[in-house]
Parts: C-alpha cells; sequence; structure tokens
C-alpha cells in the first residue's frame, strides 16, 4: 500500500469531481469531438497558454516558472471529455524526501515511521503538458510508478520545468459560451502546472 494522507486525498477528488463538472456543464450544449493525435491541445500566445479540451477552450497566465523534482505517490492521467487539465499528480518534492529518509530510509513503505511525514509535504498538482512528448512522459510516470507499487520495486522519480498557471478564462467553442463563472472558481481550489519538459529521474541516485 502506498501512504496518502486524508488532505491529498481530498484534493484528488476535488481533481476527479472538476472532471465531472466539466462533463456536465457541458451536456446537451457540447458536441464532443476527438482532438487532433498529433496534438495535447495546448497552444501559447505571449505570455498566455490556450488549452483546447474537444470543445472546451482556456486561457490560462504563467504566473511563476517551476524546476522540480519529485518522488511520487499516486496520480491519474486518464483523459475525459473536456478535460483541461492531462495529469493529476501525488508528489513528494525531493527536498523533503532527503531530509525525512536521513532518519526514516523506508519512510515511502506504509509501515514506517517517516511516512506520516512524507504525507504531510505532498503536492497533489494538476498538469497541462506542453507537447506530445511531456505528456507521454507523464503517462509514463504513472505506469512506472503503479508497476513498480505492485511488484514492490524501486520508488519513481519526475523533474518537472515549466510554470505555474491560473486560469483567466473558458469558453464552450461551439457557441462561443462564457463558462468562466463556473470553470475559473473550481480550477482555483488546485494547483496547476505547466510542464514544458519532464524527464524520469533514478530516485535512489538523487537521494544520496
Amino acid at each position: 500500500p502506498r501512504p496518502v494522507d486524508h488532505a491529498s486525498m481530498s484534493r484528488l477528488v476535488v481533481f476527479l469531481m472538476l472532471a465531472s463538472l466539466v462533463g456536465l456543464v457541458m451536456t446537451n450544449r457540447i458536441s464532443l469531438s476527438s482532438l487532433d493525435p498529433r496534438s495535447v491541445g495546448t497552444t501559447f500566445e505571449d505570455r498566455q497558454v490556450i488549452r483546447t479540451s474537444n470543445q472546451v477552450e482556456a486561457r490560462f497566465s504563467r504566473v511563476g516558472s517551476i524546476d522540480e523534482t519529485y518522488m511520487l505517490f499516486g496520480g491519474d492521467a486518464r483523459q475525459r471529455p473536456n478535460q483541461l487539465t492531462h495529469a493529476h499528480l501525488a508528489g513528494l518534492p525531493m527536498r523533503y524526501a532527503r531530509q525525512i529518509a536521513s532518519q526514516y530510509p523506508d519512510f515511502h513503505r506504509c509501515k514506517s515511521p517517516g511516512a506520516a511525514q512524507a504525507q504531510r509535504f505532498l503536492e497533489p498538482t494538476n498538469f497541462v503538458a506542453a507537447d506530445r512528448s511531456t505528456r507521454a512522459t507523464l503517462v509514463h510516470a504513472l505506469d512506472l510508478f503503479e508497476d513498480r507499487l505492485r511488484e514492490g520495486g524501486d520508488r519513481t522519480c519526475i523533474r518537472i520545468r515549466g510554470s505555474e498557471l491560473s486560469m483567466d478564462s473558458a469558453r464552450a467553442i461551439e457557441d462561443d459560451q462564457d463558462l468562466s463563472s463556473q470553470l475559473i472558481p473550481a480550477y482555483s481550489k488546485s494547483r496547476i502546472v505547466l510542464a514544458e519538459e519532464a524527464s524520469i529521474e533514478d530516485c535512489q541516485a538523487l537521494m544520496r
């Protein structure tokens, strides 16, 4: 079993509810269509990031840069209709992982006394992928995490470089209906990051 605290679970529930909310908002109003398979629906205009998913378009502003490596403790990369983010990761920043490991080397295991400390520092984050390569890395990292968890293998770490995002507006493309009042408050409840680069890292090497 993997350690996930109640706060992290609550944030994950919020994320899943957001996905359902978007689908409900569009019911009987938007005809769903598949994205161009060559694209992940992310484009850029100056400092703005535009994310198009099926028939919903959202505009985000970059509000800060990020370059962080996380030890994964869970997540979700399934794509749902009109979902504006590509993946949700529950990650422990490596600076905390090293601190906890110095006292509890087995902290990532449920029975370790260090597990509770790790839970307090988890950072559940929603990611918008900048391109296909970055999206593929996010998905692969979660697949690898699940495989290793089942087999009792090593932890999975991922480095993310990009920008923190804040949603500015959202609309239904088909009829140009403004959805900002519905989606901005919902998405403001969770952290959103544009993943411009992503790479899977060796956790053991990072812990030394």
